[in-house]
């Protein structure tokens, strides 16, 4: 699945509103309340039988039942063929939630005879009312009188009634509008255990099994959609019909689906052999031809890699994917059955930004991905989630990139995958990819998918440079092979990249490392390191130090060592194309040869291919920092550049490096135009934004040093509007560049806006890559009638791409009235914002202008019971606030309510908001800190660095300042990594043995 990772697109968090269309937002809720099943032995189904095949009847009702009682139920029969796995079995132990069991009976296919079930009267297995699904563990336990036999098949037979679910998980209902007017629908989401919601079964990856499944359906519904093809429809009981399905692959229940619904194919190949189809609401229009093009480009594509056919994993097997408007997360892999909310998968190219474009293409990759890793080889349980996601996430840009060249997947993945991963992994409660300890409960990082996924997607890149692509590739296809309709674990994964790297000879130059060794260091820990490079100028020999990097301090309190593959190129002989790593450093401090003498600058992690950040001496920093104002600046590869604006922004906000220091170097965004180094940028002045928010100089002055001196360049290649037949990653890096200089009041982009917003408003058309800043600003600078325009217009629109980006920029609006109908509009049942968008409609009102926290507060004071019965908690509404809290003042006022209504509002919920203002105290001491920095940058501006030239004939002279500059040799108390304090013990002790060697 998609967007566990996602559902705020954590790819881009740092554009306003842009970054809201995912997932990876309440998906991640679901997996920390999943976190005790996946690390509690008590949740887990025991092993003593297994499933070897199920028949599955449902018969839904929506508001049409036979009584009133009946409307959103489901009557169901499932057939499960089992055996036992070992002798002296007694118990069957199943899976089902909310469900109710009527009929329990178990046959002996062998002898054809009844098995006796043990009930609480000794009564016959008719009378069985004590059969119920335990609220706690979601068990279904059956009691024998008599132990199963070993190689005897068994039929459980169950007959059970349910309710079709509200929230978006299970078998749950939907609604829709087309051209016959507001429909239901049924549809299912079962990722990571909620196939028991519909059917008892055995709900976990590793029981795999075949499924035949039939669905019962009122005859003015179209067929149903499932994995399979339909094989039969019958005539069914008071006129309805019967859909049965082909049997499907050998498959894990998570991978289930079906759509009861009036849905239609609105594109296709018309291929027999190799169907493709897509499903939607009828007025979709021509919306899914894009996701088409593309799916089956990517499906070629993914069959050509893996060396296996997609079509060959099962008889009758096709391919089918559906829009769904009331999904949780991105997208849902189930095999043969893929669905997306209608905004990743529905694109029109008129009226959907450039965002939708490429997000439909790597969604639709990403869940054609899972065919063969997640489906065809399935993690064998969800402590190794990466094992599917990982790959998931790290060929939706790889794969699409290969058949999409022009959308910029491979400069995208670095700044929305790459440096997200690296910002969730980057604290010390960050959680392991693979988890050794499965069987003691512990905490779940709230950033589990961002990590499983992103930082999956990262280490499976840098293995990709390390091996090699036919290496690699070669290695996947025996996993693949091997696994194929089983489950994995990860050291599946690596007996089969080291059998190819051992035949390729691939690590041959890495002192007998094996793929074992290294995977592990990164996938048993959590966290990643930060290279501490010191050059000596005069002899070229560079002391590399790693330590494990924590966000917050730049220190961590839990030590690590890695496997790190290490590339590294020089300024007088740059070579930023050679991605094959020179060694693996393993210990703490390693020493590496430049190989030259004389000043000269090194960067390290070429095309940031690894998973680590990088810090250099002063000396090094300001060798870049004069290549990177000038001509030079080109030769150092654009994804450098983006990392060493992310590393610099990190040093600092760590303490590790001063702020003036590192905006020295940052200097050089004056003369930078293109998206990854401004993405990167973009995302680090966010966060000094948050955290300047409180002080109104500093932040004006902040803003003027952004407006009149850092943008330049970009603004410039770019300019404001958007030409026709532009170039695409061009309109799109000027969509987020303008979202984020329209936020800081930069004047050519207000005045840009207002005008497209007014003539917006009298009717006329502009380009959607322009909409989401220019709906913003016009909201920030309109009136209440322009909103009411506004409003009616995203009320009447069907295209789930523009009313996203809509919901986005509503709460843009500074007038009180306007901002009030906006909120209401989310905690009034009527249909106008869908359950799916909730949190990204409150989070605009909240964050849409500074003012908007406190009105947003002062209205939540007054409709709290509304709040909390759409959201289900006032958690969340409450923390989006408390995070935007600028002054000690409003922090009392807040609290003090808090307190007064810690009786309304719950002890759980009171707990975890003071646990939030907790943070936003200690943000506020960190800006009174760290602020002086700042102003003394603001006060000079650009310094140059002062170089000493390095004299050969004074080679044997000792310099204590090599490798840092001038200036440092004053008094500093500020917190600065640049010299040679932050570097470990140990790398002291290197550094100095080097130093005597080179002086005898």
């Amino acid at each position: 699945m998609n967007g566990r990772s996602l559902l705020l697109l954590v790819g881009i968090t740092l554009i306003q509103g842009i970054s809201s269309k995912s997932p990876i937002y309440s998906v991640e809720e679901e997996w920390e309340t999943f976190n005790e099943l996946l690390r509690n032995p008590a949740y887990r189904l025991p092993t003593t039988t297994r499933p070897l095949h199920y028949k599955v009847t449902l018969d839904p009702y929506f508001d049409d039942a036979p009584t009133p009682e009946e409307n959103f139920t489901f009557k169901g029969t499932v057939v499960i063929d089992l055996e036992a796995t070992q002798d002296n079995v007694t118990q069957i132990v199943l899976h089902c939630k909310n469900m109710t069991i009527h009929d329990v009976s178990i046959i002996n296919n062998n002898e054809s005879s009844f098995v006796e079930i043990v009930t609480s009267n000794n009564q016959d297995s008719s009378d069985i009312e004590e059969f119920i699904c335990d609220p706690v563990y979601d068990f279904l336990r059956i009691d024998l009188t008599k132990s199963l036999q070993l190689d005897t098949v068994y039929s459980i037979n169950l007959s059970f009634t349910g309710h079709i679910q509200t929230g978006m998980s299970g078998f749950y209902r939907s609604f829709y509008n087309d051209t016959s007017g507001r429909r239901w629908m049924g549809t299912t989401q079962f990722q990571p255990g909620n196939a028991r919601l519909a059917f008892p079964c055995y709900d976990e990856p590793g029981f795999k099994s075949h499924f035949d499944i039939t669905i019962i359906r009122a005859a003015d519904f179209s067929e149903t959609i499932s994995n399979m093809p339909i094989k039969l429809t019958e005539d069914a009981h008071n006129g309805r019909k019967a859909d049965t399905f082909y049997t499907t692959p050998y498959t894990s229940t998570y991978l289930l689906a079906f759509i009861v619904s009036h849905y239609d194919m609105i594109a296709t190949n018309g291929d027999d052999d190799r169907p493709f189809h897509i499903y939607a609401r009828d007025n979709a229009d021509d919306t899914g031809d894009w996701s088409l093009k593309i799916g089956l480009k990517l499906l070629d594509a993914m069959e050509e890699f893996t060396n296996i056919s997609y079509y060959d994993m099962a008889e009758h097997l096709d391919m089918k994917q559906a829009a769904i408007p009331d999904f949780s997360a991105g997208a849902m892999e189930n095999w043969g059955l893929l669905t997306y909310r209608e905004a990743l998968i529905l694109y029109d190219p008129r009226n959907s930004n450039h965002f939708y474009k490429q997000r439909v293409a790597n969604i639709v990759s990403h869940e054609i991905t899972h065919m063969w890793f997640g489906n065809l080889v399935t993690c064998a349980w969800w402590d190794n989630l990466w094992l599917n996601e990982g790959f998931a996430r790290h060929y939706q840009y790889y794969l699409t990139g290969s058949v999409c060249k022009d959308l910029g997947y491979e400069t995208r993945f670095i700044v929305e995958q790459l440096h997200q991963a690296m910002f969730s992994d980057s604290l010390d409660s960050a959680h392991p990819l693979t988890n050794p300890a499965v069987n003691s409960p512990s905490s779940v990082s709230g950033h589990f998918s961002t990590i499983t996924y992103a930082k999956g997607a990262c280490i499976i890149r840098m293995t990709r440079h390390l091996l090699g692509e036919d290496t690699f590739r070669d290695g996947l296809r025996i996993y693949l092979k091997r696994r194929q309709f089983d489950v994995a674990e990860p050291h599946h994964l690596f007996e089969a990249l080291d059998e190819v790297a051992a035949e390729d000879g691939a690590l041959l130059v890495y002192n007998g490392i094996t793929i074992d060794e290294y995977f592990r260091t990164w996938t048993e820990k959590g966290g990643y390191p930060l290279l501490t490079v010191v050059v000596d100028q005069r002899t070229g020999l560079m002391t590399v130090t790693q330590a494990r990097w924590e966000r917050e301090t730049g220190t961590s309190s839990r030590p690590s060592q890695w496997h790190i593959p290490i590339t590294w190129t020089r300024g007088n002989q740059p070579d930023f194309e050679d991605l094959k790593p020179s060694q693996i450093i393993t210990e703490q401090a390693t020493v590496i040869d430049r190989g030259t003498t004389g000043l000269e600058w090194v960067i390290f992690n070429k095309q940031e291919t690894g998973f680590y950040r990088v810090n250099y001496d002063n000396t090094n920093w300001a060798l870049l920092t004069r290549a990177l104002r000038s001509k030079e600046r080109t030769v150092i590869h654009e994804y450098n550049r983006a990392m060493i604006v992310d590393d610099l922004f990190a040093l600092a906000r760590a303490g590790t490096l001063r702020y003036d220091r590192a905006f020295n170097v940052l200097s050089f965004l004056q003369f930078e135009d293109q998206y990854a180094p401004w993405i990167a940028a973009i995302s680090g002045f966010n966060f000094l934004i948050r955290r300047l928010a409180s002080d109104a100089d500093s932040l004006s002055k902040l803003y003027e040093l952004i407006d009149k001196d850092l943008s330049e360049a970009v603004v410039q290649r770019l300019g404001y509007q958007e030409p026709e037949n532009g170039m695409y990653m061009d309109d799109l890096l000027r969509m987020y560049v303008m979202r984020f200089l329209c936020n800081i009041g930069q004047e050519g982009c207000v005045n840009v806006a207002r005008s497209n917003f007014y003539d917006w408003i009298q009717g006329e058309f502009i380009p959607a890559n322009m909409r989401p800043w220019v709906y913003c600003e016009g909201l920030r600078q309109g009136s209440s009638e322009d909103f009411d325009i506004f409003w009616e217009r995203y009320l009447t629109t069907d295209l789930a791409s523009e009313k996203a980006v809509m919901l986005e920029t509503a709460g843009c609006t500074t007038n009180k009235s306007s901002l009030e109908k906006f909120l209401t509009a989310i905690v009034t049942d009527d249909d106008a914002i869908r359950p799916q968008d909730y949190t990204t409609a409150y989070n605009s009102a909240v964050s849409g202008n500074e003012n908007n926290t406190l009105l947003v507060f002062e209205w939540l004071k007054q409709n709290y019971e509304d709040v909390n019965n759409t959201f289900g908690s006032l958690t969340s509404p409450l923390n989006t606030i408390a995070n935007r809290l600028l002054s000690l003042e409003d922090i009392a006022e807040f609290e003090s309510w808090l307190d007064e209504n810690k009786d309304v509002i719950g002890e759980s919920v009171y707990n975890n908001v003071k646990g939030t203002l907790g943070t936003v105290k200690s943000n506020l001491e960190w800006t009174s800190v760290r602020l002086p920095e700042l102003v003394r940058y603001f006060e000079i501006g650009y310094d140059e660095d002062i170089i000493d030239e390095i004299d050969s004939s004074e080679e044997d002279e000792d310099d204590s300042s090599e490798g840092t500059s001038p200036e440092e040799s004053e008094e500093d108390e500020g917190p600065d990594s640049a010299n040679i304090s932050t570097l470990s013990a140990i790398t002291l002790v290197v550094t100095l043995f080097i130093n005597f060697l080179n002086l005898t």
